[in-house]
């Protein structure tokens, strides 16, 4: 394993972001984990566990050790009449895994089609769009433990699951995800608790199966979200507000009709409808915006600084909170 000093990251970010860190080295197999952790040791160095890059913003230089992980493979670990599971390692592009499941006619990943990312990254943030959440078909994951030099599997219970987060995320820096084993179904048994899934299929008299599924899911995808590589962002910036029933409702009657959908007991507020609302829809500073079509969004048009975007954010949390009352949580990864 070969360790690289004062690189750009650039290339290793969706946000575009130019920043630098003082050392970085490529994981490409599971046994070079312990050297790049032993190299941030013994220094005394900050170390940090990149994937695609896709839910991170860099506001700075990063004076410690990145290592990206890229070791890949799909492989049939366990199969019955009704379902197969799949261990994955954590350096394969999402999107193939996508590819191999509907190509294998599994169901369960296919509404989570375009999320840019690799496999490991998913438990971490618990990804999730269109009604579903990967914790649904997620059924362990493999970690080496940072604090113990050991590999741990944990099931899915003992992932600590909740919306956008994960006890990886919550303990951040302690695990390094290698693999990831899916449960699929070969049985096909769409999810629509998802309106505008719902409708576009509906509209379109679009006879709902694992590819027309996840074509529908590419359309409005591409219809309301930039392309990666083309347009610097890292998908949705913002989490969607949770509240319980009765502060909803107390919600309601100061501020009347709003957007919503049940999520368990509680409620969730679209937070693009909240930011929308606040005039940022389609706004611009600088290189540092709001995607027109989903404010959910922020993007790099071209050389924002990653303290640029943050800015942007935090003047759309105030203003949210300031209009509603209600605090915005950035889903992405800040640095």
């Amino acid at each position: 394993m070969e360790i690289y000093k004062n690189i750009s990251l650039k290339p290793y970010n969706t946000f575009n972001i130019e920043a630098k860190t003082a050392f970085f080295c490529i994981i490409d197999n599971p046994s070079s984990i312990t050297q790049a952790f032993d190299f941030a040791h013994t220094r005394n160095i900050p170390f940090l566990i990149l994937g695609a890059g896709s839910n991170i913003l860099f506001t700075r230089n990063f004076d410690g050790l990145i290592a990206k992980f890229d070791f890949k493979g799909i492989s049939i670990v366990e199969e019955n009449k009704d379902n197969v599971w799949l261990e994955v390692k954590a350096g394969t592009d999402w999107e193939d895994l996508i590819d191999f499941s509907i190509d294998n006619h599994l169901s369960g990943l296919e509404n989570l089609t375009l999320i840019p990312g690799k496999v490991g990254s998913a438990p971490i943030q618990n990804i999730g769009a269109y009604g579903v959440e990967v914790k649904d078909v997620l059924h362990a994951v493999t970690a080496f433990d940072l604090q113990t030099a050991q590999y741990k599997t944990f099931s899915r219970e003992e992932c600590n699951f909740g919306y956008r987060t994960s006890r990886f995320k919550e303990e951040r820096g302690r695990y390094f995800i290698t693999s990831v084993t899916f449960r699929l179904s070969k049985a096909f048994s769409p999810a629509l608790s998802y309106e505008g899934l719902k409708k576009h299929i509906e509209s379109r008299g679009i006879q709902p199966s694992l590819e027309n599924i996840r074509n529908a899911v590419r359309d409005i995808r591409r219809q309301k979200l930039p392309e990666v590589g083309v347009i610097g962002s890292a998908g949705s910036f913002f989490k969607n507000p949770v509240l319980s029933l009765s502060d909803f409702e107390v919600l309601l009657r100061r501020m009347g009709e709003i957007p919503h959908f049940e999520s368990g007991n509680n409620i969730k507020v679209p937070a693009a409808w909240l930011i929308e609302q606040c005039g940022f829809k389609g706004i611009r500073r600088g290189d540092a915006g709001v995607w027109p079509m989903q404010p959910l969004v922020l993007v790099n048009y071209g050389n924002a600084r990653g303290e640029e975007i943050l800015s942007l954010a935090h003047e759309i949390m105030e203003a949210v909170k300031n209009k509603f009352g209600l605090a915005l949580e950035p889903e992405v990864n800040i640095i």
